[in-house]
C-alpha cells in the first residue's frame, strides 16, 4: 500500500530540514541595500523565476530554472543551471562555485551578500539586523 503522507511520490518530495545531515546549516543571502533575507533551508534548492522555483526570483533577467543551492561535503555550492544571463560570484562568472562567507552572489538583477552561521568573523544575524533598516519583505 502507498504511502498517504504525502502527495507526492516518493522520488518528488523535497528534503525537509529534520531530513538534512546533522552538520547542515542554512544559508543565508541578505540582498544588498539589506531590504530582505532568504533563508536556503534545505539541502537543495532552485532559485529562479518560474513559480515553481523553491525561491522565486521575479526580474525578467531571471531564467526560470536559473541556478541550485547544494549542501555538499560541509560546505554550499551554486550551480547555473544554463541561465540566459549567468552566475556571478564576487563580479566573476561562475559555472559553479563553493560559496563563502561574504562572498557577493549575483543572480540576474539581484544582488546577495552570503552569511554563513559560524564562520570566523561573522556577526550573528541579531547584530547584522540590528544594524540594517527594517525590511520591507521578506523574500522566501
Amino acid at each position: 500500500m502507498e504511502d498517504q503522507s504525502s502527495p507526492l511520490p516518493a522520488p518528488h518530495r523535497r528534503p525537509r530540514l529534520a531530513d538534512a545531515p546533522p552538520e547542515f546549516t542554512p544559508l543565508h543571502l541578505v540582498l544588498e541595500g539589506g531590504d530582505a533575507m532568504i533563508v536556503v533551508d534545505r539541502p537543495e534548492m532552485v532559485a529562479g523565476r518560474h513559480s515553481e522555483a523553491d525561491i522565486r526570483l521575479p526580474l525578467p533577467d531571471v531564467s526560470r530554472h536559473h541556478c541550485r543551492f547544494a549542501w555538499a561535503d560541509g560546505s554550499w555550492q551554486v550551480a547555473d543551471l544554463g541561465s540566459l544571463n549567468g552566475l556571478w560570484v564576487n563580479d566573476r562568472p561562475v559555472q559553479q562555485a563553493a560559496l563563502e562567507h561574504g562572498d557577493r552572489l549575483r543572480i540576474g538583477g539581484f544582488t546577495f551578500v552570503v552569511y554563513l552561521h559560524g564562520a570566523e568573523g561573522e556577526p550573528s544575524l541579531y547584530r547584522l539586523f540590528k544594524t540594517l533598516p527594517p525590511p520591507r519583505r521578506l523574500a522566501s
